[in-house]
């Protein structure tokens, strides 16, 4: 499954000027890689894998013990030649009391690649653990994007009630003028004071919402927006060509990997081991049992170490590993049946939104030559405020539901880059 995508973002040019202050979701995204308190986790990872590996290379150095002893024996060597020999001789009998301290040094001389698969499995282990940070991060972002857009939708919607409200207080004056004249009657007047009303009602809840919306963007991204930053909407073109880099994809090569670093690891752990030795020892008696006196002494050598016979438990641990890597082929493949699915499913509504904002702009069209229309006939006496209330919810409705669309449109194509992984690779222009 393969499939590239260009990505080229235009800020578009909505119901209000952008600012100096406008913001776009790839700027989003960016701040939650750098803010989100997961992110701090690698710096963690890292510290713990230096020291981790620090620790097995240290298993190469001399390792060196300091021992002490102190026993009573009930019985000793005691050696009684009788009358066996021509001449008396006076064995000497060790005492029952006996003492030791050494000083035990051995050192690694071949140990059949345990320290190094261990340090490649640590570091391996490491970059999986960065990595699963990665896809954490990456789950964060389709929060970002539900939360973004939700605040532009909102930020859409009070800029089409602000319009509305400008175009009721003009035509209330009209409306007032008309009354003078008898033209209209004083009803008129109120079902326009009532519909303002409402009117400012509504925006007064989108602002309220919106500044929910924007303190939850804030906990995500850091970047201290307020109700005066305008979110920009992104113009977002798909095109075929390019792979997908979801970091699940990175994240199941590594468990792999960290699997056949595990196997190395248990196959050299099979491997014969050489070990030299030495000890420095003080204590009564010495290396002559038959001296009863305090004795210093010292022996070194040679250790040749080589389990060659498990009962194959070495073989069945690789056997369980190829067993775990089997899982993680598993696993990738669903996940990637999963993620088709999804980007089908995607594409699909991309289209239909298209075809909805098609259908939208029609209608504003003639919403608008409507409402044109109801404009002169309120005017001229011909129709009542509430009718000309009517026609303007209407066009206020049919831009709303546009607007929407606009928005989830852009909304699908990003969830598009989210879902493929290619929401880096906006370029802005």
């Amino acid at each position: 499954m393969k499939r590239i995508v260009f990505v080229f973002l235009v800020l578009s040019q909505g119901l209000f000027a952008q600012s100096n202050d406008s913001l776009d979701i790839f700027q989003c995204f960016e701040a939650t890689e750098k803010y989100y308190p997961k992110a701090g986790e690698k710096q963690l990872v890292e510290e713990e894998t230096y020291l981790k590996l620090k620790n097995i290379q240290a298993e190469w150095y001399p390792q060196i013990e300091l021992n002490a002893q102190a026993t009573y024996q009930s019985d000793v060597v005691e050696i009684d030649m009788g009358n066996s020999l021509p001449f008396p001789v006076d064995f000497p009998t060790p005492s029952n009391d006996q003492y030791k301290a050494t000083l035990d040094v051995n050192q690694k001389i071949y140990d059949g690649g345990v320290i190094k698969s261990s340090k490649k499995l640590e570091k391996v282990s490491g970059e999986t653990r960065n990595q699963s940070v990665d896809v954490a991060i990456h789950q964060v972002k389709q929060q970002v994007s539900q939360v973004f857009f939700g605040v532009l939708l909102l930020q859409k919607q009070q800029a089409i009630i602000e319009n509305t409200l400008r175009e009721l207080m003009e035509k209330k004056k009209t409306i007032r003028a008309g009354v003078k004249r008898g033209v209209l009657l004083p009803s008129d007047l109120k079902s326009m004071q009532a519909e303002l009303i409402k009117l400012e009602q509504t925006r007064d809840e989108l602002s309220g919402k919106m500044d929910a919306y924007i303190q939850m963007l804030n906990e995500l991204t850091g970047l201290g927006i307020n109700s005066k930053h305008n979110l920009a909407l992104p113009d977002i073109e798909l095109t075929d060509s390019l792979s997908f880099k979801r970091p699940e994809h990175k994240l199941f090569w590594l468990k792999k990997e960290q699997i056949e670093m595990n196997k190395s690891l248990v196959k050299a752990q099979k491997s014969p081991k050489v070990f030299a030795f030495g000890q420095m020892g003080y204590g009564r008696p010495g290396l002559n049992m038959l001296a009863d006196e305090f004795d210093t002494y010292y022996m070194m050598g040679v250790k040749f170490k080589w389990n060659i016979w498990d009962w194959k438990q070495n073989s069945r641990k690789r056997q369980i590993l190829d067993v775990n890597k089997n899982a993680v082929d598993v696993e990738r493949k669903t996940f990637n049946k999963k993620l088709k699915i999804n980007l089908e499913t995607i594409l699909a509504d991309i289209e239909n939104y298209k075809k909805a904002i098609e259908r939208d702009e029609r209608i504003i069209s003639l919403r608008k030559e409507i409402n044109q229309s109801a404009k002169s006939k309120l005017e001229n006496g011909t129709i009542t405020s509430s009718e000309y209330i009517s026609e303007l919810n209407q066009l206020k409705n049919a831009q709303i539901q546009h607007e929407k669309h606009r928005v989830e449109l852009q909304k699908a194509k990003v969830n598009y880059l989210l879902t493929a992984g290619t929401d880096n690779l906006a370029e802005k222009k």
